[in-house]
């Protein structure tokens, strides 16, 4: 068996204070309002709370391939998802166009999928400006994009 040194004992410290800490802070929480202890342990992400919502009437479908939107209500930004099916490659990408400008430009990577469903993550719609969700069929080499979103 080593012997304890210094670092050992600066370790065992900081174990113990982040501990009591912890205990403390769970104990302090379950006494201000009814929360649990199990409550209390469990971290909660601020998306939990948050909700999406599908837009409707900016679908775009191109043979097996289909594109859509959905809007995070708390701040508007946006989410495309494709989905594919009868093993058909997909991809899917957003477009972003501010009011005034003439041309649309990528805001997200492209996204492939055969047979399954995927997402971009969150993007942010913008004052004066709209976004639009993209898909390419690569087995028929078609293109289209869904109505604008403002």
């Amino acid at each position: 068996m080593r012997s304890r040194t210094r670092a050992d004992e600066v370790t065992g410290a900081k174990w113990a204070v982040r501990t009591g800490a912890l205990i403390s802070g769970v104990a302090l929480a379950a006494s201000l309002g009814g929360v649990s202890q199990a409550q209390a342990a469990t971290p909660r992400s601020s998306a939990s709370i948050q909700s999406v919502d599908y837009i409707p009437g900016k679908d775009v479908t191109v043979g097996s391939c289909k594109g859509w939107m959905n809007r995070r209500s708390t701040d508007g930004y946006v989410q495309g998802l494709v989905q594919s099916w009868n093993g058909v490659d997909c991809e899917m990408w957003l477009e972003r166009k501010v009011i005034g400008s003439y041309d649309y430009k990528h805001v997200s990577n492209g996204t492939d999928v055969v047979n399954t469903t995927a997402s971009t993550g969150f993007y942010w719609n913008g004052t004066n400006a709209g976004t639009r969700v993209c898909i390419t069929n690569w087995s028929t080499y078609v293109s289209d994009c869904g109505e604008t979103a403002w």
